[in-house]
């Protein structure tokens, strides 16, 4: 069992965004009610954690947060501080309705989860999400724009704001006026829930790649009343309904598989319960439908169906929380996971929600380097021809299969295109160094430390790529630094070691 300090979190709203500040002048009631939601309070730009110890025994790692700063280390046999990384907090993510997650922000502009998060229900700290192994991704999990996309206004972390249901708000503000500002409730019912699902719909946290936009659509294009589909591609594990799992954010999910909803032909929508800007249940939500349900004379009659029909539950991706299971059935049987589930994922993978087309799919199906995951690649660079990610794709199967002459090309586009794409810049550098390009990789495995210096991978490159051109004593500055990194780094440990004995 991990220790787990029973502390207070002390949070300041100086200097926070307020939002829906340019509405409130005519929507104060609205405003200041959604201010106090979980989504009104998305993000503190100004959080101050109170100061806590933490050891996670599986990866044996100490943790202390003091200030507004976080220090990882281990002990060596006479327990002196090794391996020794500090972090600056730079923002919150979460309301701490159930858990506050921690963020830093790098000189380059990159965001960083960090590896302790408070929890509600413990009054304390315990590992982030997703952290409760050996292998956790400590101070290495990059949060990606698709990631902030459901905790923030927009690129620039603030909380969420009225046009995140609403649309864009200038036109209104300029000249206020019914017709140009969306009211999702003048919206059809599928419409409406898809305001709700940009965010609220996730089929796995873990284990495949739940979702993927579509060619040509940016993290932050989706406009709320635009059909979902035409925004992102959604796929499921196929055993998903066998094994009921319930995760995090699966409140749209398991709702989507509720009787309830199905047989409503898409009349249910998620305000069909929840007032928008309170968060708050509306309390004839299940009597609008089952209105003899528990009559007088039951012992039942008068009380809260949920509890019953949705209970709360622990989900297998974040233990430390309990959350209400959106899958609304009359007898629930369940049984609340101990701990996080890390079991990797090895059978197929179906389409989810609507409008998968068959190429997508395929990709989303891709485990190996093959001809055939070759092909499907380049198929999807003549739709996408400048997707980095596709690129980067290409290049590591094209490596895999040993041809690294072609790889170099692709590579060279990914980096051209996004020069701060490490995957992409260390592909490309492998590439150049199985060919005997050991200054070029040199040179490109330097940048990549240089513009992401948290990334254990491409420093065991450059070490590997300066122990063949005969920098033995450069070569093990790299490993080391791999090995400060991600202590649990087994390849970079075997390296500098072997070069202590050669």
């Amino acid at each position: 069992m991990n220790a787990v300090l029973w502390l207070a979190l002390a949070f300041s709203s100086e200097a926070m965004p307020r939002p829906g500040e340019a509405c409130r002048p005519c929507h104060a009631a609205q405003v200041d009610a959604f201010r106090k939601t979980g989504m009104g309070r998305s993000i503190d730009l100004q959080p101050a954690p109170s100061s806590a110890t933490f050891y996670h025994r599986r990866s044996n790692r100490h943790y202390e947060i003091s200030g507004k700063r976080i220090v990882r280390y281990q002990s060596d046999p006479q327990g002196r501080r090794v391996n020794v990384l500090e972090k600056s907090i730079s923002f919150a993510i979460g309301s701490g309705n159930h858990a506050i997650t921690f963020i830093h922000q790098t000189p380059q502009g990159r965001l960083l989860e960090l590896p302790l998060s408070w929890y509600r229900q413990l009054s304390g700290y315990a590992m982030s999400p997703g952290y409760d192994s050996h292998d956790h991704p400590d101070f290495r999990r990059e949060i990606s724009g698709s990631c902030l996309f459901c905790h923030s206004a927009g690129p620039k972390p603030a909380p969420i704001d009225c046009h995140r249901c609403h649309g864009p708000v200038e036109a209104h503000l300029q000249a206020p006026a019914k017709g140009n500002i969306l009211n999702p409730v003048r919206l059809e019912p599928r419409r409406q829930l898809e305001v709700c699902l940009q965010c609220h719909l996730e089929t796995n946290s873990r284990g495949i790649q739940d979702s993927v936009r579509r060619p040509g659509r940016d993290v932050w294009s989706f406009r709320p009343g635009e059909p979902l589909s035409s925004y992102k591609l959604y796929f499921d594990r196929a055993d998903s309904l066998e094994t009921d799992r319930f995760e995090i954010n699966h409140a749209g999910y398991r709702l989507l598989q509720s009787r309830c909803y199905q047989a409503s032909r898409d009349r249910m929508v998620c305000t069909t319960c929840h007032d928008p800007h309170t968060a708050r249940v509306r309390e004839d939500s299940c009597t609008q439908c089952h209105r003899t349900a528990h009559q007088s004379g039951d012992a039942r009659a008068g009380q809260s169906c949920e509890p019953c029909h949705m209970p709360r539950r622990v989900p297998v991706d974040a233990v430390h929380t309990v959350m209400t299971d959106h899958k609304i059935v009359r007898r629930p049987r369940f049984t609340n996971p101990k701990e996080e589930d890390h079991r990797p994922y090895t059978g197929p993978v179906v389409p989810y929600y609507e409008g998968v087309d068959p190429l997508s799919l395929a990709l989303a199906q891709v485990r190996d380097a093959t001809r055939e995951t070759e092909a499907l690649y380049r198929r999807a660079l003549l739709r996408e021809p400048d997707s980095v990610p596709l690129l980067a794709a290409l290049g590591k199967i094209l490596l895999r299969l040993e041809r690294p002459q072609e790889a170099v090309p692709v590579l060279q586009k990914a980096v051209q295109l996004d020069p701060m794409h490490t995957d992409s810049r260390t592909y490309l550098a492998i590439a150049h160094a199985v060919q005997g390009g050991h200054k070029e990789a040199i040179a490109q495995l330097r940048r990549a430390v240089a513009d992401n210096p948290d990334h254990s991978l491409a420093w065991i490159n450059l070490g590997v790529t300066l122990e063949a051109a005969g920098d033995r004593k450069g070569a093990w500055k790299a490993y080391t630094e791999a090995i400060r990194l991600q202590p649990d780094s087994a390849e970079a440990r075997r390296r500098r070691a072997q070069l202590t004995y050669k």
